[in-house]
């Protein structure tokens, strides 16, 4: 035995293997001289034989802990995990403190993807020998697989200490960071990684997602470009390309990218749904559904695929897509928060496609109690700030401040104000399908312009009209100026520009005196169908966080109806033209009409086409609008009415 275990230790394999099986002829039942026979064929790259010599040396010595973990190496260089970890927790179950064998065992693991176990093992590891680093490093890997990053960082760095130079590390620590949203940090390890490996194209890929959230855009728009420079054929940098163009809504720029993306991995989910995503934002609403209806093919359980899906068809029995939703809610622990927030409300449209509307309003309700702990809503600031503008802008206010006299030419502002999923969008559709006005979508313009007024004295933004009420005339007229002059930015040959920022209703007595010949149109809605759909809504900011709750949304509801009555109490007969959905649903070429009359523009029948409005639209309505005008949205909220008995108390006045 002292003669072979010095040939082992002169790496003398072939002449070890000889001599351990003449001595097994003579020692058959003797452990220790199996075991040596493993490793001088383990050595030599007989593995199979090894893997036999090493059960004949386990089952022999069964409390021989190196025994163990000798077959856990074979079996793991033959490619078997799941029998490796076997042998390598024997091993550490036999001697709690070895620390290679708990290592051993986390990689085996981790190479099965049984990352919570996997993890447990690097963290035993850890308990005997807490400066190891590989073990550091395997248990970072293996948090950040399980996407928990906070974890995941500490370990990485402490990787680090001991291999600074190590690529893979720093850009495993960048990924944490950038999942922390720590996206300064995670810049700075991903420019490591590409010191270290510079022309590794991935790497430019990461850096350029860290300086687009950053909003670096021109920056990362380089590393996209550097990393497609270094491989043409990386799908992931076209994809992240298309991404940063996507998010500068330069939607034919990002559809590009994503159809390259597609072409170089024709199976690339993320990219195929993406690809349907710009196609919508363009308009193209049949060609978009083909490619979310392909990425359900490519993948059936992409529940992003099923989500994009659910706004662009009005599901019947025939449908697989809404039972197989149904069956996706067991990946619901592994999607992102945001995810499973579109899972539900994706889920609850296509129940209500159904008639299914119980179970349709559990699906809501899910959906918009985790949307609502993830927003935590400012009710108060909202109450304060419409308690201010009433008790500033009254009557008296008025009388002092007569509205300025303007010629009725230049640039016309038209704001469209109320509550969300009231018909602003479908009114705006219309507007901007006529020659003469510009469709702008939400702009945030003017009230950026008003709450700068609270920032210059140093007040809460809720105190702007205490600051607006001490400007002059010619103060206020130079404000109307600064918000004509952003917003003609996006048309500057427009005569008219419409602005369909909704909560601007609560800034209208500051609109007839920064811009006296600005046009304000009320779009109106029952109030319960307004709730409902708000509630219904998933929307795609978080600028609406008030709708997530059925009892704020009705609080919000009676504090917006009270603020326009008042205005229609304090200022001119006529300043508002008030529009009620129902009646654009009943008349739609009646009602536009009377748009065109209260703009002073001459009809034009373009206007009834508006669903053929090829101009984007950012809103929730985005596929409503390319629809003609539709009823079934009337008196929707009667389907629930079981579970609005609270709303309805709040704003049955109102009805």
């Amino acid at each position: 035995m002292v003669a072979l275990a010095g040939l082992l230790r002169q790496r003398q394999h072939t002449q070890a293997e000889t001599a351990a099986r003449k001595l097994i002829d003579a020692y058959p039942s003797h452990g220790g001289i199996w075991q040596a026979l493993g490793a001088a064929l383990h050595a030599q790259g007989k593995l199979a034989e090894a893997v036999d010599a090493q059960r004949k040396a386990a089952a022999l010595s069964p409390w021989d802990c190196i025994a163990h973990y000798a077959l856990g190496e074979s079996l793991m260089a033959m490619k078997q995990p799941v029998l490796a970890a076997e042998s390598y927790h024997l091993a550490s179950r036999i001697k709690p403190d070895f620390a290679d064998a708990h290592f051993k065992l986390g990689n085996a693991l981790a190479a099965q993807n049984r990352l919570e176990e996997a993890i447990a093992a690097y963290r035993s590891v850890l308990q005997f020998r807490p400066d190891f680093g590989e073990a550091h490093a395997n248990l970072g890997f293996s948090l950040l697989s399980a996407h928990r990053h906070a974890e995941a960082e500490p370990h990485l760095r402490q990787a680090l200490v001991a291999h600074p130079d190590s690529a893979p590390l720093h850009n495993a620590l960048g990924t944490v960071l950038y999942g922390q949203s720590h996206m300064t940090a995670a810049a700075e390890s991903f420019r490591r990684v590409i010191m270290l490996t510079p022309d590794d194209a991935q790497a430019h890929v990461n850096l350029g997602n860290a300086l687009r959230e950053l909003g670096s855009f021109s920056d990362a728009e380089h590393s996209y470009r550097h990393a497609i420079a270094l491989n043409s054929r990386l799908a992931r940098a076209h994809y992240d390309l298309g991404g940063l163009f996507y998010v500068q809504e330069y939607y034919a720029k990002a559809e590009h990218s994503y159809r390259r993306a597609l072409e170089l991995q024709p199976d690339y989910v993320e990219a195929c749904n993406n690809l349907g995503r710009s196609i919508r934002r363009q308009g193209r609403l049949e060609q978009a559904r083909e490619y979310f209806e392909a990425a359900v093919t490519i993948d059936p359980e992409s529940v992003e695929a099923y989500c994009n899906l659910a706004s662009l068809r009005t599901f019947r029995r025939e449908h697989l897509e809404p039972a197989r939703l149904e069956k996706l809610a067991h990946k619901l622990p592994s999607l992102s928060e945001n995810l499973r927030i579109r899972y539900w409300f994706s889920l609850g449209k296509m129940r209500e496609d159904l008639g299914r509307y119980d179970q349709a309003f559990a699906a809501y309700a899910q959906g918009n109690r985790l949307k609502h702990a993830q927003l935590s809503p400012d009710e108060a600031g909202k109450i304060a700030l419409i308690e201010q503008v009433r008790s500033v802008f009254d009557r008296r206010f008025f009388a002092s401040r007569p509205i300025p006299a303007v010629s009725g030419k230049g640039k016309t502002p038209i704001f469209i104000v109320g509550m969300p999923r009231s018909g602003t969008s479908l009114i705006e559709q219309i507007l901007s399908t006529h020659p003469d006005i510009y469709g702008a979508g939400e702009l945030p313009d003017l009230e950026n312009i008003l709450f700068a007024l609270a920032d210059e004295t140093g007040k809460p933004w809720t105190d702007f009209p205490e600051a607006a009420a001490r400007l002059s005339t010619e103060e206020l007229l130079r404000l109307g100026k600064a918000y004509t002059d952003r917003v003609w930015r996006h048309a500057p040959h427009a005569s008219r520009i419409t602005d369909k920022m909704m909560a601007n209703f609560a800034y209208i007595g500051m609109i007839r005196l920064m811009l006296p010949n600005a046009k304000i149109i009320h779009a109106m809605r029952d109030p319960m169908d307004s709730c409902l759909s708000c509630y219904a809504t998933l929307f795609s900011r978080n600028n609406l966080d008030f709708t997530y709750d059925l009892g704020e949304v009705g609080r919000y509801y009676v504090r917006y109806i009270e603020l326009m009555r008042h205005w229609q109490q304090v200022l001119p007969p006529g300043s508002i033209l008030e529009l009620r959905y129902e009646d654009m649903v009943a008349d739609t070429e009646g009602q536009a009409r009377r748009l065109l009359d209260y703009l002073g523009l001459p009809w034009n029948r373009r206007c009834l086409n508006f669903h053929q409005n090829e101009r984007v639209v950012r809103t929730a309505s985005a596929a409503q609008v390319r629809r003609p005008v539709y009823r079934s949205s009337v008196a929707r909220w009667k389907n629930f009415a079981a579970h609005l008995q609270p709303l309805l108390e709040i704003v049955s006045a109102y009805q």
